[in-house]
């Protein structure tokens, strides 16, 4: 019955991650090229002055016509350079505004404070959100307002792609493929799961209908909770596998800061819908039980399921990969492989309690 049970998992999961490997190929969208809304792009910076100039450069090289464009970057109450790097850049760069975050505001905290004043101040009718780590390619907003060709779409979201070489980025890089493509994949499905405020935007039309950050409950991840509230207001979602619009991010540096934003992200997760648990439950439920029969009582079957897992595993990354010529990253899949079986049996549980969520040295409890 054990071995029943392993394998009728395993089909579960086989079939699955197939099913997400056809959404993932089926996100295109269509756009129109010719549409030049008046945008305004927010980005909250907190303790950035490593990351901060980098990123302002790539928004002041962006090709978008600048009497049409307004970066905002808030100063959310750093305690180093961040708000006088960004200071001295907006000098003769009057698309560049700095904004100073100094209070917070009924149950708004921390970053979700601060985007929001940003939004308070933005002019357009599409607001982009990026983070101060992030590098964005010039044509980034053009191609991203181009799939709002139709007034029923209220967000659309990009891919991020993790900088650096080393084993541990790149590890993280392969990770973030596989999540950015479960997230276009299910949104294709019809059950949207997430989108990531490295690369999203909103219509000011659909933040005006959802009441802003203002009556959106609380989240460690706004950028999830405003996504999900637009679609719940009845708006259409984008996230297209499109290499013009791939945003670039800077990985987590240690074991630590990875283990908080791992958690950070599982925490916020925690209100998804009924669909979106069961449809995560299979690869919980199949990775606990293909481990514990590999430790405890190996069998032909279980080196079978995991030999099925591994491969479906692989199948399922190929597409972002290849549309994104990120190929050389499956030189450290042995190790990607290990770490996300690890994280997808260790945080769910671990969520599940009401824990502190430490998040740009702040502490949360949700």
């Amino acid at each position: 019955m054990f071995t029943i049970i392993l394998l009728l998992l395993a089909v579960a999961y086989v079939l699955l991650f197939l099913v997400f490997t056809i959404g993932a190929l089926a996100s295109h969208y269509p756009a129109d090229s010719t549409l030049r809304p008046r945008v305004s792009i927010v980005v909250a910076a907190r303790n950035e002055e490593a990351h901060i100039g980098a990123c302002v450069e790539s928004l002041l090289h962006l090709t978008y016509p600048r009497e049409l464009l307004d970066i905002v970057i808030v100063d959310d109450r750093s305690t180093d350079r961040t708000g006088a790097i960004v200071a001295r850049m907006a000098t003769g760069n009057p698309q560049l505004r700095l904004l100073r975050c100094t209070s917070e505001e009924g149950h708004l905290r921390g970053k979700t404070n601060a985007v929001t004043q940003g939004i308070d101040t933005a002019a357009g009718e599409i607001i982009l959100f990026t983070d101060a780590d992030c590098l964005v390619p010039t044509g980034w907003v053009e191609e991203t307002v181009k799939y709002y060709n139709n007034p029923k779409v209220g967000a659309v979201a990009g891919f991020t792609l993790l900088r650096g070489g080393d084993w541990f980025s790149t590890m993280q890089a392969l990770d973030w493929m596989v999540l950015f493509s479960a997230a276009a994949a299910t949104l294709r499905m019809g059950f949207p799961t997430t989108a990531v405020g490295t690369n999203l935007s909103v219509s000011r039309r659909a933040y005006d209908t959802v009441g802003g950050y203002r009556t959106i409950p609380f989240s460690v991840t706004e950028d999830y909770a405003l996504f999900h509230a637009v679609i719940g207001a009845g708006f259409a979602a984008r996230i297209p596998m499109d290499l013009r619009t791939l945003v670039r991010s800077a990985p987590c540096e240690t074991w630590k800061h990875l283990y908080n934003q791992k958690k950070r992200w599982f925490t916020g997760g925690r209100g998804m819908d009924a669909t979106s648990m069961l449809v995560f439950a299979v690869p919980y439920l199949f990775n606990l039980l293909l481990l514990f029969t590999l430790l405890v009582a190996p069998s032909p079957a279980a080196w079978g399921a995991l030999a099925g897992k591994i491969a479906v595993d692989l199948t399922f990354s190929l597409p972002a990969l290849v549309r994104f010529r990120q190929l050389r990253k499956l030189l450290v899949w042995p190790l990607y492989e290990l770490y996300y079986t690890a994280y997808v049996l260790i945080y769910p549980p671990l969520v599940l309690m009401r824990t502190e969520v430490v998040w740009k040295e702040r502490s949360f409890r949700k």
